[in-house]
């Protein structure tokens, strides 16, 4: 049976990745006719999320692969409008250099914080983002991901069961979501859209925690926020008051952590209705179903991981010593330090504004994306759905206006699709 240690108990490399940065990316085609951004071959799209698609990418040096996802930077810009009105990291930061003042007509500049950091995150269940590119004419930004290979984690559906995991696989996992969790938390950005959607898979079987499209990153041990996000099956129930006041981010994280855990066991959501506001009364109110045969120890994790109340909800590091997760002490987990050793260093101005490449040629630009998305009009969601990265089975998470719709609107729109997983597309 395969060993669950390289799960959970492998230490990481103690100081942060550095990626190296290049002001210059060139648009062309090879002799295949396949498009090509800096050495980046283009194959064929992967999926479509909420913030773009992404494609498949070989380096022409070393025939790697990789996952290019493409956003929109105009959505970016309306995502981060919500937390100007908070205190984050560019608060943090005090003005930029020079005592200029924040360009926040510029999407560039509303975005490129936390694009920095995402290039310094460095921790194996955290997915890797190795450069981005800039398309200064157009609303596109491409951003250059490691490929998970072994794709979703699982697709789960409510109208149709999934194939669980064997207790000791679920347990491998979910262990490699408290320590992704854990050092997002610790660097003080929340996730706020975990869900098996975005959980991928490696080639040795790694799960890599995916889609940052509406994370926060908050000012040091401040976590509150207003905003509602996320995907509706996988809302915590303080989020599914209307009206509701400040919220924990990180409470929020850790029932979308449970509402996940109890996918990966019984194969389905634990709770399921026909529309959304039916689905957030049973997510307040309901408890969800067990097996009578569950491991007690496993019924005592998900009381507390789904508490109602987020004031009583388990916490991280609580979870972390479960016994459930921890087998009783036979399996213990990396300690707390070791697990975010690599933590997020102060983001220098050369850092900010080295945050993007900028493709040079606005003639090959154009056509470039012109292309690209000929190339995705074309491609079978079979090819997305096997291999990698934002999904063709995505959930797709609610968008600030989507959230302030009015209930029939809502409501509606969820007769044409899948609720999971569902989320309502935007």
């Amino acid at each position: 049976m395969e060993s669950v240690a390289h799960h959970s108990s492998a230490p990481h490399a103690a100081n942060p990745r550095r990626v190296s940065l290049d002001f210059m990316a060139f648009v062309d085609e090879n002799q295949k006719g396949e498009l090509c951004l800096n050495n980046y071959v283009l194959k064929q799209e992967l999926g479509q999320g909420a913030f773009g698609r992404v494609v498949l990418a070989e380096d022409k040096n070393s025939d790697k692969r990789y996952a290019i996802k493409e956003f929109s930077k105009s959505r970016l810009r309306r995502v981060h409008s919500g937390r100007g009105r908070r205190r984050g990291w560019r608060a943090l930061r005090g003005p930029s250099a020079g005592g200029a003042s924040p360009d926040t007509s510029n999407p560039l500049y509303l975005v490129r914080d936390e694009v920095a950091i995402l290039k310094k995150l460095s921790h194996p269940n955290i997915v890797r983002l190795f450069e981005v590119l800039d398309d200064a004419n157009g609303d596109s930004l491409y951003m250059v991901f490691e490929l998970c290979e072994k794709g979703v984690l699982m697709n789960v559906n409510i109208l149709k069961k999934a194939k669980p995991f064997p207790e000791d696989k679920a347990r491998s996992y979910f262990r490699d979501i408290i320590l992704g969790v854990e050092y997002l938390h610790s660097n003080d950005i929340v996730h706020r859209d975990i869900k098996p959607d975005n959980l991928l898979l490696s080639s040795d079987d790694t799960l890599k925690i995916v889609d940052f499209g509406v994370s926060e990153i908050f000012a040091s041990g401040n976590d509150k926020t207003v905003k509602p996000a996320g995907s509706p099956a996988f809302m915590a129930p303080e989020l599914c008051e209307s009206g509701h006041g400040e919220i924990s981010g990180k409470a929020t994280d850790i029932w979308s952590m449970g509402v996940t855990l109890y996918c990966m066991l019984f194969g389905t959501l634990p709770f399921v209705k026909d529309n959304v506001v039916e689905l957030y009364e049973s997510i307040k109110n309901d408890e969800p179903p067990m097996p009578e045969t569950t491991d007690p120890r496993l019924k005592d994790l998900f009381k507390k991981i789904l508490a109602k109340n987020p004031s009583e909800r388990i916490t991280l590091q609580q979870l972390r010593e479960h016994p459930w997760v921890t087998n009783d002490g036979t399996e213990p987990m990396i300690t707390t330090e070791e697990n975010c050793a690599a933590v997020v260093d102060e983001i220098t101005d050369d850092e900010r504004q080295a945050a993007f490449m900028t493709m040079s040629n606005i003639a090959m630009v154009m056509k470039a994306v012109a292309a690209f998305k000929r190339r995705s009009h074309h491609t079978t969601e079979t090819a997305g759905r096997n291999t990698l990265y934002a999904v063709a089975s995505a959930t797709t998470p609610v968008s600030e206006s989507r959230a302030n719709a009015d209930v029939d609107s809502l409501t509606e729109g969820v007769k044409s699709v899948s609720i999971t997983a569902a989320g309502v597309n935007p």
